[in-house]
């Protein structure tokens, strides 16, 4: 079973990561962010932990990706914990807490960075979205995952998203919308150094994650046609698995992803696609990562949130 589950992670992966970094081909928009910037950026730090624009929701992507990574974590800890409750998604954005504690573990994607604008977007698509579902601005900044968000929060709010596959669906769509339109901006930045072969590699083992999300029930769906009269159980075993490793209410299979992600793009895999074999070696190597940390969780549990609790009821909404 554990071979059956390996080859279909790695049929997954290899078809995900073919699609290569969007470039910016037709958005012309700009960021302009000059040496000064970023030295300012640098050494800001928020004393207030409510900016003036996480209480209306409106803030810009400039002004995000202006945030420190314990700024940004904090403020969709804000969101989740007293913006989304009105929209049924308090718990739906543990996955982008995973990635920002990974940034801030490997001391990456810092303010004035091509990956911090990648990253920006992500949240601002999230921040707008909210806003909008929550009628308090129309505004998307001109991001097309805003809208996106809108329409999934709109669904969750309305009683809808309860099933995996649906709910899924509309969150990685909104989410690789949000990524792909943030590389289009990042690329067209002014004063931003282009990112290293490691960051892009890195890009696009994350697609993986959006990737099994998206096509969850057409992936489920050739399991079992493959083996519900052969291996019953193989089926059953491969939802539990692609269940655990996109569960965006648990940090910890986003976190773990983006650190096995983080390691093996030192190597990433080979242009085109013109070294199948090491290609193969690689993604075994993921896959077989995956499974026996997926199966040491079964066995022992854990905090979803991989230790880190933020519970309305144990907060105080903090001042202006």
């Amino acid at each position: 079973m554990k071979t059956l589950l390996i080859l279909y992670f790695l049929t997954v992966a290899v078809w995900a990561v073919k699609h290569p970094i969007l470039k910016a081909q037709q958005d012309h928009s700009r960021i302009t962010i000059t040496n000064d910037d970023i030295s300012s950026h640098l050494i800001h730090t928020y004393d207030n932990p409510v900016d003036g624009c996480w209480e209306s929701l409106n803030c810009t992507l400039t002004e995000i990706e202006a945030m420190s990574m314990a700024s940004r974590l904090e403020f969709v800890k804000y969101l989740s914990t007293w913006r989304l409750d009105k929209l049924q998604a308090t718990d739906q954005f543990h996955a982008f807490e995973g990635v920002i504690t990974f940034f801030m573990r490997k001391d990456i994607a810092g303010p004035g960075t091509w990956l911090s604008l990648v990253h920006a977007s992500s949240v601002e698509a999230l921040q707008r979205g909210a806003a909008i579902s929550l009628k308090l601005s129309k505004e998307t900044g001109g991001n097309p995952a805003s809208a996106k968000w809108a329409d999934y929060f709109h669904q969750r709010r309305t009683g809808r998203l309860t099933d995996r596959g649906p709910h899924d669906l509309s969150w990685a769509i909104a989410e690789q919308s949000a990524v792909d339109y943030g590389i289009r901006r990042a690329d067209s930045a002014l004063h931003v150094e282009k990112p290293s072969a490691r960051i892009l590699r890195w890009m696009q083992f994350t697609r993986i994650y959006r990737t099994s999300m998206q096509y969850r029930r057409t992936i489920l769906w050739i399991m079992k046609m493959a083996f519900t009269f052969t291996s019953p159980s193989v089926p059953m075993a491969a939802e539990a698995f692609i269940d655990w490793v996109t569960d965006v209410t648990d940090a910890t299979s986003i976190g773990f992803l983006a650190d096995v992600a983080w390691t093996l793009s030192i190597v990433g895999l080979s242009q085109d696609g013109e070294d199948p074999i090491a290609d193969s070696e690689v993604m075994l190597k993921i896959a077989t990562e995956f499974w026996e940390v997926f199966q040491m969780k079964k066995s022992i549990g854990g905090d979803r949130n991989g230790g880190a609790v933020y519970r309305r009821e144990n907060r105080k909404k903090p001042a202006l």
